[in-house]
């Protein structure tokens, strides 16, 4: 909704179906759609400088509890698995520029440049302390320090 004084892009990180990290930079305006019931999201960097405000709206279909287990209704087209090889060809900081490029261009512009994939728990925690805060404690669930 808006931004100011923000000195470095602020990503909203959404994993795809293949497990690949995409980062987009939002400006005043932008939509961005995602799957959030199947799709691991969120900002795992901090905001550097400025103010920033979001609005996020979340839906689903009325009277159907296991509606996230059901397949997608007919014509919905299917997840992009397969893109080929893909490339690093710009900046490892330039996000939504397209600095990855793929085989199949319909991935877009927004996969990361850090060509990160999770499949498990483990690469999300791992990735996340990478990303995270350097400034602050972490532990894990056995109160232990990382």
């Amino acid at each position: 909704i808006a931004q100011q004084n923000v000195s470095q892009p602020w990503t909203i990180e959404v994993h795809d179906h293949a497990d690949r990290l995409h980062e987009v930079v939002m400006e005043p305006g932008d939509i961005v759609y995602y799957e959030s019931a199947k799709a691991l999201h969120g900002r795992n960097t901090p905001l550097q400088s400025g103010t920033y405000v979001n609005l996020f709206t979340h839906y689903r279909p009325l009277n159907d509890p296991d509606w996230y287990l059901r397949d997608n209704p007919e014509g919905t087209p299917e997840p992009l698995i397969d893109v080929g090889t893909c490339n690093l060809v710009g900046k490892p900081d330039e996000y939504s520029k397209g600095a990855v490029q793929c085989q199949n261009s319909a991935i877009g512009p927004h996969l990361s440049p850090s060509m990160f994939t999770a499949t498990s728990a483990d690469d999300m925690f791992q990735w996340w302390k990478s990303v995270g805060p350097r400034d602050e404690t972490v532990e894990d669930n056995d109160n232990e320090e990382l």
